[in-house]
């Protein structure tokens, strides 16, 4: 018997044009308004199989790739939809039976495929219901449509990036040259990003959460003290450059030939210390001024999302 075609490739949107995938009888479309003739003729989207679901019965899945959501853009998200509703559609499935085992019934509830941050955005915004289409679909075709739609919404930080394509070479047989077709990459691309996993775990924390870049990871995979090098990165603000220039310090070291390299710290004037200062103040958040003539930057650090939009509402009235 031939396997059925893999949906790895395809996207959400195809899922979602594919109305002829059987629907959950539990999920029913939202109740129409009025029983005039009018309304017995379908709607636009009760015609692409969308329903209302209950935000209570849907479960997120713990298997998807993205782990980490940005707070600031899941609160300007969250207002949106309180704001003018749940504009797009997520994709469910029915939750599989694997759930009894756990104490949780299966029938009329769901597990989401792609869309967790509406979901998460419209629980936050006190919303009783979601707008749903609902798929019968593996376990296999959900991690494979999570990892393509993530990796081409470039919604995956590296190692969840890194973490989804192993899942897929180790628990689907996903050789690397499959996995860039689907996601529309090169091999050389996906092989480099699964490298990602040799970074020690304390590196790999890093490199999720923005600390260091991966340009920074790939000089760490060459360095003789991988970890050494992630510390010195965040302790001394190494760049790109600076990082690879301390891996060829290091072994030049080795052999006592060559110091340990330690970067040359740039001392900022009066002036450049005094407008950063103005700025602090004035904003109320710590401000960094890097002036290379005749332009350069102004960095603003925030901690949290009010703090970001204090500073929007700040910048907006001058």
């Amino acid at each position: 018997m031939s396997k059925p075609p893999s949906k790895l490739g395809r996207g959400l949107s195809a899922l979602m044009a594919d109305v002829t995938t059987p629907v959950a009888p539990e999920a029913k479309p939202a109740a129409k308004k009025t029983k005039t003739p009018a309304a017995k003729t379908p709607s636009a989207a009760s015609a692409r199989g969308i329903h209302e679901i209950a935000i209570d019965r849907i479960e997120r899945n713990p298997d998807q790739p993205r782990r980490h959501f940005d707070k600031a853009l899941l609160f300007q998200l969250t207002n949106s939809i309180r704001d003018k509703g749940v504009l797009q559609p997520i994709l469910v499935r029915p939750l599989p039976k694997s759930y009894e085992a756990k104490g949780i019934k299966t029938k009329g509830r769901y597990q989401i495929v792609a869309g967790e941050r509406r979901w998460q955005a419209a629980l936050q915004a006190g919303l009783d219901s979601i707008p749903a289409l609902v798929r019968a679909l593996s376990d296999r075709e959900v991690l494979e449509v999570g990892v393509v739609e993530n990796v081409q919404r470039a919604d995956l930080n590296p190692i969840e990036e890194a973490r989804a394509y192993q899942t897929l070479k180790d628990d689907f047989g996903r050789k690397q040259d499959d996995i860039a077709k689907a996601i529309g990459k090169s091999r050389s691309h996906v092989a480099n990003v699964m490298r990602l996993l040799n970074l020690p775990e304390r590196a790999q924390d890093m490199l999720a959460s923005g600390k260091i870049t991966a340009g920074h990871a790939r000089a760490i995979l060459s360095a003789p003290d991988p970890l050494s090098l992630a510390d010195a990165i965040l302790a001394n603000g190494f760049s790109v450059r600076q990082a690879e220039d301390w891996v060829r310090a290091v072994r030049k070291a080795a052999d006592g030939s060559a110091r340990l390299y330690t970067p040359e710290k740039k001392i900022k004037d009066a002036n450049t210390r005094a407008i950063e200062k103005t700025l602090s103040e004035h904003l109320g958040l710590k401000t960094s001024l890097n002036h290379k003539s005749p332009g350069g930057t102004v960095t603003i650090k925030y901690q949290t999302p009010d703090h970001l939009e204090e500073l929007i509402d700040r910048l907006k009235r001058g």
